[in-house]
């Protein structure tokens, strides 16, 4: 599959509903994560010229599958990764593996991040503002500790989104 860019504005868009809307309200995104990622809006317009862009959906019930899942099979730039938790008190590391297949090479050398969810319901999120290069793709693994050994389950998993855009 290779990269779908679309003009920046579409994917803030995009991030915008994810948030729930114009405002964003009621659906409990923390206003600090919502400024954050107009500031990196804000940024990529102004520094980088307004490159286009791709919003890729995270899907808990996918990154516990036994090789997480390809959100990025070709290289591109990793701006943003917003992950938000199921309402468990599991604890659940999510890796980011710059690969364009699986997590297979995760325990060498191609996890790029590690983001950490330890209470239910918790939020977070990554930026890269000038785009962090992935030489071969981007995968999502969810695990239940920190060195990525133990699955974790479908139930426990975050959904959220990455932005990338071209390498």
């Amino acid at each position: 599959m290779a990269l779908s860019l679309v003009n920046a504005n579409l994917v803030w868009q995009e991030v915008k509903i994810a948030f729930g809307g114009e405002s964003g309200a009621g659906t409990g995104t923390p206003k600090l994560l919502q400024e954050q990622f107009l500031a990196l809006k804000a940024h990529l317009a102004q520094v980088k010229k307004n490159p286009d862009l791709q919003i890729v959906r995270i899907q808990g019930g996918s990154i516990d599958d036994a090789s997480g899942q390809i959100l990025a099979d070709t290289p591109c730039k990793l701006y943003g990764v917003y992950l938000k938790k199921a309402a468990t008190g599991t604890d659940v590391f999510t890796q980011i593996i710059d690969d364009a297949t699986d997590d297979s090479l995760a325990a060498v050398t191609s996890i790029v991040a590690v983001l950490p969810l330890t209470q239910s319901s918790e939020q977070v999120a990554l930026f890269y503002p000038n785009g962090l290069a992935m030489s071969t793709g981007v995968v999502a693994k969810a695990y239940n500790e920190f060195d990525g050994v133990t699955d974790s389950s479908a139930s426990d998993t975050p959904d959220g989104f990455i932005i990338i855009g071209a390498a």
